[in-house]
């Protein structure tokens, strides 16, 4: 084959190509956020913010703050994962969800006491803490879903517990904001109990949405 024909190929396989809009982790930052903005709003539009939220007692405060740093993480790996690259580190939001250990291994402590009121924190949450915060948090997991959708993420498996794991921990940082019970063992169980349901459901549910 000359050199005319091989530029004659190429010519006819770049002539149906369209140039493609590039990718930036800052416009789909703006979709997470308005995601998680969105559903703040219409949460505490409907049920109201606590009473106490500048009273906030220091556990309370420290535990919204640790899950807002389990979301963050999670959301800034999901969409790094959505961008063309090679050898990429997506790890980060292992560490941080590892230091929220740190949660249910306090409520464990404080739940083995015995104490009647740790009992009663566990009771008091089913409804409406739990179902709010997987609700809650749908808004960054479609932002998040649709980001990687198009992005055709090399591991959809890890993308899957990323998405969950970011949809469920921003839900739980809304629902901090609107719940009156600052029990660690209440947190734990209903507030912490939404992300891990989140993060193996994003496991088991989306992989399979996530590939071409």
């Amino acid at each position: 084959m000359n050199d005319a024909s091989i530029d004659e190929l190429i010519d006819g396989l770049a002539d149906d190509l369209e140039p493609v809009r590039p990718r930036r982790i800052t416009r789909a930052s703006l979709w997470v956020g308005a995601g998680w903005l969105a559903a703040g709003a219409l949460l505490l539009w409907i049920f109201g913010m606590r009473q106490d939220l500048a009273a906030m007692p220091v556990l309370s405060m420290l535990t919204f703050w640790l899950v807002a740093m389990v979301a963050i993480a999670a959301i800034w790996s999901a969409l790094r994962m959505g961008l063309p690259g090679v050898g990429r580190d997506y790890g980060g939001w292992r560490w941080t969800a590892l230091a929220a250990l740190a949660l249910p291994l306090s409520a464990l402590f404080v739940g083995f006491s015995g104490e009647r009121s740790a009992i009663e924190a566990a009771r008091a949450g089913v409804y409406p803490c739990f179902p709010m915060a997987l609700a809650s948090g749908l808004g960054v997991g479609a932002a998040l879903f649709g980001w990687l959708r198009a992005g055709a993420p090399t591991s959809p498996a890890r993308a899957g517990w990323v998405i969950g794991l970011g949809s469920g921990a921003s839900g739980a940082t809304i629902v901090a904001l609107h719940c009156p019970l600052d029990d660690i063992v209440h947190i734990a169980l209903w507030h912490g109990g939404a992300v891990l349901l989140a993060a193996v459901a994003g496991r088991l549910v989306l992989p399979p949405l996530l590939r071409w």
